[in-house]
């Protein structure tokens, strides 16, 4: 089964679904696969050179490729971290390969989102490269900025097309793919879109809008969602998002900068500007779609993505209302620990000394080391929190293939600049509405409380306040995790629906 990350009663179902399918139906599928893979490959190597596009900006880029090896089950391509197209592929990674077989007739069309090689298995599949062609190790010499990167396409299509239709379909992980943690709900449409921060990253998202549209053909109020910090949109944000568009809104959960299927390079690498840039770009993005009223558009943020949208709401004023659910302020823990217990200056130096050794490791590595996600096996003596996320983020409830929670984490250095960035300071100064949510028992309901007071001024601890446009909702005997999904039950979905329509009116 192609999707990990799969809902409770999803993962029942299948599990019942797998009890009763005949084993050789499962081989007879890994056959299939297989076969396609090794017409793609003897395509590539008939045709000779074949023809990668990628895109930089809005201006298409095409060049010939030549290199290709199978391994492990894949089609892999090779370029070099040097040039522009990896540039490109890492800030855009959708692309497609063109063949065209040596008698004419027939050309391959390849299309999909180029994923590239990581860690070991990024060092295997150079080797692999540079052992068939020997004289290209005096342009790869594995230095940092001369490795052969190499990559294969995920979510693809490959197709082989005659100069007249109809063609032949080689291979399609596309169609139906469903891959969130919760199920697609009836009331909704769904499609993928992508837009650029300024930065020039392209960021991917997943699109919700209500199946029957605007009343009389209006225009919809919009929200846009992101987080957790080290999630992906196929996980809370989406869920979110879907349950917005349940109520009315055009609502899009993105990928931040750096992960999921975003762009931007080195992975995994995190900032307190660029992430709230990210929130900004989906107001760009929003703004200007025909089915968006301008006026009304609202953000969304969850766990570490809620301190970003707060940010975020400080800095533009487009930003109409801004939900903040289970916030945690990153910048705060990362400078000071949970509850100020690395709150020292000698705490922080010790800090950026490690920072900075570890980046003369990476750079003499040509790579950077992962810090690990949520740890698995779960130790017994865990703190209570810990084994939430696990519960979350390890099992079938949420675990997803492209969360670094899920996986092995942020870069060790990814968080560096959170240690001398206050994220919040101009919350103050936020004229919009703004509506944190938090669990009585989450370990992070202090992060909300700090904000609400830096907001208004005033001080609350474990229960709800509102002071002007400012409001502090605290669910009573809920978890920080709790908040992530729909299996506690006690997201208050109704109730920021209604904050943002009020607020956006």
């Amino acid at each position: 089964m192609k999707n990990a990350a799969i809902s409770l009663c999803a993962a029942a179902c299948t599990a019942a679904a797998l009890a009763q399918k005949p084993a050789h139906a499962d081989n007879a599928a890994a056959t299939q696969q297989k076969d396609s893979i090794m017409k793609i490959d003897n395509l590539l190597s008939s045709a000779g050179h074949f023809f990668l596009a990628t895109a930089d900006g809005d201006q298409p880029k095409l060049r010939p490729l030549g290199a290709h090896h199978v391994v492990d089950g894949k089609v892999w391509l090779g370029v070099g971290e040097f040039k522009n197209v990896y540039r490109q592929l890492a800030a855009n990674p959708k692309c497609e390969v063109v063949a065209l077989q040596p008698e004419g007739g027939k050309w391959l069309r390849w299309t999909g989102r180029a994923v590239f090689a990581e860690g070991a298995e990024r060092e295997k599949l150079e080797e692999v490269f540079l052992e068939a062609a020997p004289s290209l190790r005096k342009i790869y010499d594995k230095t940092p900025g001369k490795r052969m990167m190499c990559f294969t396409l995920a979510d693809a299509r490959a197709e082989l097309v005659p100069l007249m239709p109809p063609g032949e379909i080689l291979l399609d992980e596309t169609e139906g793919d469903w891959d969130k943690t919760f199920p697609l709900s009836d009331k909704v449409e769904h499609e993928k879109v992508s837009f650029r921060n300024r930065y020039g990253i392209t960021l991917s998202a997943d699109l919700y809008r209500p199946k029957d549209g605007a009343p009389d053909g209006r225009t919809l109020p919009a929200v846009a969602v992101s987080g957790p910090f080290g999630a992906v949109k196929e996980q809370s944000s989406g869920l979110y998002a879907q349950h917005l568009a349940e109520h009315g809104f055009l609502a899009i959960a993105f990928d931040p900068s750096f992960t999921g299927e975003s762009g931007g390079t080195p992975r995994r690498m995190a900032s307190p500007d660029i992430n709230t840039e990210d929130f900004l770009a989906a107001v760009d993005f929003l703004s200007v779609r025909e089915d968006v009223d301008p006026e009304k558009i609202g953000i969304l943020g969850i766990c570490g993505f809620g301190g970003m949208a707060v940010n975020a709401a400080a800095l533009d004023p487009r930003i109409k209302a801004t939900v903040a659910m289970t916030m945690y302020d990153m910048t705060k823990v990362t400078r000071e620990g949970y509850f100020g217990s690395t709150d020292t200056t000698a705490a922080r130096m010790e800090a950026r000394r490690s920072m900075a050794a570890q980046r003369t490791e990476d750079y003499r590595a040509g790579s950077y080391k992962r810090a690990g996600g949520v740890v698995d096996p779960l130790p017994e003596d865990a703190p209570w929190f810990v084994k939430d996320y696990h519960a979350y983020y390890k099992t079938p409830r949420g675990y997803h293939p492209r969360s670094g929670n899920s996986t092995d984490g942020w870069n060790v250095i990814g968080c560096q600049s959170f240690l001398n960035m206050p994220l919040l300071s101009y919350a103050h100064e936020i004229a919009t509405p703004v509506l944190l949510v938090h669990g009585e028992k989450a370990h992070s309901r202090y992060f909300s409380e700090y904000a609400f007071e830096k907001m208004t001024g005033l001080s609350v601890k474990g229960e709800s306040a509102k002071a002007g446009n400012k409001e502090l909702l605290i669910i009573p005997g809920a978890s920080h995790v709790d908040l992530y999904d729909d299996v506690a039950g006690v997201i208050p979905h109704d109730r920021i629906a209604d904050f943002f329509r009020e607020s956006m009116k």
